[in-house]
């Protein structure tokens, strides 16, 4: 309030060192103040500040709320619902949106600005909002500049007005949505933008032409290696070593050749001497890091990023010569990932190799969901289970959840469980969460047991309540 921080200032310091400017003061209270003093005038400012303010005129009302097609479930769902939005098995919360959307049933329009706020600084709930708030989702995101995200919803009816004159999320999204409807159309759509975006947007956009990733993407990759920067051009780079028969991996299988040859059942490596300015321009970083030497660190990233194709399996029960087995194992295996080679995962996995910085879980990944189960019995007694499965996607296959509850049904209450317990809560798929460990008694001292059997529960009931 105008002459308030005045008032405050002269009872602080005294009227002697801060003369009091009764002059500042709203025109009621001075009208009303006479010859009163200070504490006259702090006292009527503050009637004055709790009398609220004169009404607003012209105030035009916010427009009606769309409404909705989809049902509601059940009473008991929603507040299961409404439970995790007030902190309770929260985790929880995508899963019921998820299982909600699949059964067809909408979100109680109370509950959605509580999901907008949950979801605006967790990027992966966001799809899901947008889903659960339908029509009303623009509607919210003009009420909050925080729930922003959820014009999203707009930019996915795919409206070539979003992309020339949207905002950023919503450029972003309408070229995702097209991108993996008309991978050309968005490709040509991004080339008549792209010099006149900042360098952080062209590096935003670049990364969505990951969907349909094709060689009809070649020749705007190539051009991209030459971009002022270097966020873009390593961009360039990762997306165009994903593009089967481009002249990239051309370029890094010559590269290879020269520094690596089979000989007499022997792989002979002879690292890179200096970096090349066209090795740079093809994305091969300058900078090793910790543990390892730049040489070997050059010769990592060539032989991470030529197709396996030139490449045989078969050469990992071969002795190497000139650098340590793991630099090529651990490109290896960042190129099986890369090209989700299954042959090369396998192998990778059976020998126990190095995988640099990608993880043994990565490597899982890429087989088939239905040999998991197989490779983790085998692998469980040299890696750390709990940094096996929990590198997996979410939920996991029947068997490889069943079998992951046997063994914790089987362990006791030994604290260090309590982690792969914690994982394995929210892993294991709908139809294991029946599992006999539920229905097993569990004291007061075992915590991870009563909080597995809690969660394992606590989802059990949501899926029935939601079907």
């Amino acid at each position: 309030m105008k002459g308030w921080d005045g008032l405050v200032s002269s009872a602080l310091l005294g009227t002697e060192r801060r003369p009091v400017h009764f002059e500042e003061l709203p025109e009621h209270v001075q009208e009303r103040l006479g010859e009163g003093g200070l504490l006259d005038a702090a006292a009527l400012a503050t009637v004055y500040k709790r009398a609220g303010r004169t009404p607003l005129r012209d105030i035009e009302p916010l427009p009606a709320a769309p409404g909705e097609d989809r049902p509601l479930p059940r009473p008991v769902a929603i507040r299961r619902l409404a439970a995790m939005l007030g902190g309770f098995q929260t985790s929880a919360l995508g899963e019921w949106l998820r299982a909600a959307d699949a059964k067809g049933w909408g979100v109680p329009p109370e509950h959605l600005p509580a999901l907008a706020d949950y979801a605006r600084n967790r990027a992966d709930y966001r799809p899901l909002v947008i889903a659960a708030a339908g029509r009303r989702a623009t509607w919210l995101a003009d009420l909050n500049p925080e729930w922003k995200f959820l014009h999203a919803a707009v930019a996915e009816r795919n409206d070539p007005e979003l992309w020339t004159h949207g905002n950023s999320l919503q450029r972003r999204t309408w070229l995702h949505a097209t991108r993996q409807q008309d991978p050309a159309a968005a490709l040509e759509a991004l080339c008549e933008v792209w010099p006149t975006e900042s360098a952080a947007t062209r590096a935003e956009f670049l990364s969505l032409l990951a969907d349909g990733l094709s060689l009809d993407d070649e020749e705007f990759l190539e051009a991209a290696l030459d971009d002022r920067a270097k966020d873009v051009r390593r961009g360039a780079a990762r997306l165009l070593a994903r593009i089967p028969g481009s002249r990239y991996g051309d370029r890094m299988a010559e590269r290879m050749s020269s520094y690596l040859v089979v000989s007499q059942g022997v792989l002979a490596v002879d690292l890179p001497k200096r970096l090349s300015a066209s090795m740079e321009r093809d994305g091969i970083d300058s900078q090793n890091p910790e543990g390892i030497g730049k040489r070997a660190w050059w010769f990592l990233q060539i032989v991470a990023n030529t197709p396996l194709e030139v490449m045989d399996p078969t050469w990992l029960d071969l002795p190497v010569e000139g650098c340590a087995p793991e630099i090529l194992q651990s490109a290896w295996a960042e190129a099986a990932v890369r090209e989700n080679a299954e042959p090369w995962a396998r192998e990778l996995l059976k020998a126990n190799a190095s995988t640099g910085s990608r993880s043994a879980a990565e490597l899982l990944r890429v087989l088939p969901a239905d040999e998991w189960v197989r490779a983790v019995t085998a692998l469980k007694e040299s890696i750390d289970l709990t940094e096996l499965v929990g590198g997996l996607p979410v939920p996991w296959p029947a068997s490889l959840g069943t079998m992951i509850l046997d063994q914790l049904a089987k362990v006791g209450t030994a604290r260090g469980w309590a982690r792969l317990a914690s994982i394995a809560a929210r892993a294991v798929p709908a139809d294991v969460l029946n599992h006999p460990i539920t229905r097993e008694p569990t004291g007061e001292e075992d915590t991870w047991r009563r909080r597995l059997v809690e969660t394992l529960i606590f989802r059990r009931e949501m899926y029935e309540e939601l079907s």
